[in-house]
């Protein structure tokens, strides 16, 4: 079991508190939004990278960003710094009517190009909705947008949104879970919901990350495995073929322009819909998935701060030695941007064991077959997600 920290991270006062949003009632549980000012800091860093403010700009940046001799690493660092500041996250706390594993939480961190309706599809829930599925399973689940993501806040793209803030948040994320201040902000969030009043703190956590929110969750239980009860790795393997497709696939175009146009300002690109499904989309066009499933896709996109491409490899190539929980990678086989089109034997438990994690109790490699990148927007995602719950069960979460 992860260690429990006494200490809040952030205490509730009539200053802070959680601003309302909205409630929900699902199937199989409860839902609530809202916002939480989490204040971080984390070491940071000017980049040699271009402005972007026009469509040109934007296409040029990802052509940059891919060139085979442009500088991925310390080289392209101007100056080091530190960024500190309260930021607000937006999130959603979900809690099951099933007491079976109301003592489980799971904390879900997405990728880049989607917000947290990655999570939790709108389009046909009983299918595609990660966070329906969890609850049926009888788990609690927080969702939340990322920093310059959905509704949380948009700092500036270049200096502030950066891989280490963003694992910050997470740890913080974590601690208040812990030591139960998230279900204090749940709770008093309106409106008022009888299934958030009693609420009492998790006893073990786990991580679940997809494609760059992946790459979040692999740093953070590399760094701060005393924190987490277990992990869920989906749409990421760190490996020769990860993002080898290059950032032109995106299709990017400068948000500030774009239609509709989305929040962030100079720095913020998103993608066209040839570039959605590009990244996020795979297998048989025919079984796969749907159209429908592709526009749904392609109205949820969110933006991106392109100074998280200049910092991720910062987070990269920690050996997790104090990760003493199962961890488990679930790929889609056709992901493209992650494995070129195929994950079948790009993965290898006793390698990830060797190199990253020694002291996991457990390390399972899954495929999902017939499946891109976006594992929830295909027509069996149920299967995927079943994978996952059966791992959890057993290893005993």
């Amino acid at each position: 079991m992860a260690i429990v920290f006494a200490a809040a991270v952030w205490l509730l006062s009539s200053s802070i508190t959680a601003t309302p949003i909205q409630s929900s009632q699902r199937p199989n549980g409860n839902c609530k939004q809202f916002d939480i000012p989490i204040f971080a800091t984390a070491p940071s860093a000017t980049y040699d990278i271009p402005r972007v403010n026009n469509d040109i700009e934007a296409t040029a940046w990802a052509i940059y960003d891919a060139t085979r001799s442009t500088v991925h690493g310390v080289g392209n660092i101007i100056k080091n710094t530190t960024t500190s500041g309260t930021f607000k996250i937006h999130a959603q706390l979900c809690v099951p009517k099933s007491s079976q594993k109301k003592d489980i939480i799971q904390i879900a961190t997405h990728g880049v190009h989607y917000d947290s309706r990655y999570w939790d599809s709108d389009f046909q829930p009983a299918e595609h909705s990660y966070v329906d599925a969890s609850l049926k399973a009888g788990y609690s689940i927080l969702t939340y947008d990322r920093l310059g993501v959905g509704q949380s806040d948009h700092p500036d793209a270049y200096e502030v949104v950066q891989a280490p803030l963003e694992l910050e948040i997470l740890r913080q994320l974590t601690l208040m879970a812990y030591n139960g201040t998230l279900y204090t902000f749940a709770k008093q969030a309106r409106p008022n919901d009888a299934a958030f009043n009693n609420l009492t703190k998790p006893e073990k956590i786990v991580h679940i990350g997809h494609s760059f929110g992946s790459f979040l969750t692999s740093a953070f239980i590399a760094n701060y495995g005393n924190l987490t009860d277990g992990a869920i790795i989906t749409g990421y393997i760190y490996q020769q073929f990860l993002a080898q497709t290059g950032s032109t696939t995106f299709s990017v175009e400068y948000a500030g322009t774009s239609n509709p146009p989305y929040k962030g300002g100079s720095g913020y690109v998103v993608a066209r819909k040839n570039g959605i499904q590009n990244v996020f989309f795979g297998g048989d066009i025919k079984t796969a998935y749907t159209p429908a499933m592709l526009e749904y896709g392609n109205s949820i996109k969110q933006p991106v701060p392109i100074g998280e491409f200049a910092s991720a490899f910062s987070l990269l190539g920690n050996v997790g030695l104090s990760f003493k929980a199962p961890v488990q990678y679930l790929l889609p086989e056709n992901d493209f941007y992650i494995c070129r089109g195929d994950c079948n034997g790009l993965a290898d438990a006793d390698e990830i064991r060797n190199t990253t994690y020694p002291h996991a109790t457990a390390i399972e490699v899954a495929i999902q077959p017939n499946t891109g990148h976006a594992l929830p927007l295909h027509n069996n995602a149920t299967a995927g997600f079943q994978l996952t719950f059966d791992f959890l069960a057993r290893n005993g979460l």
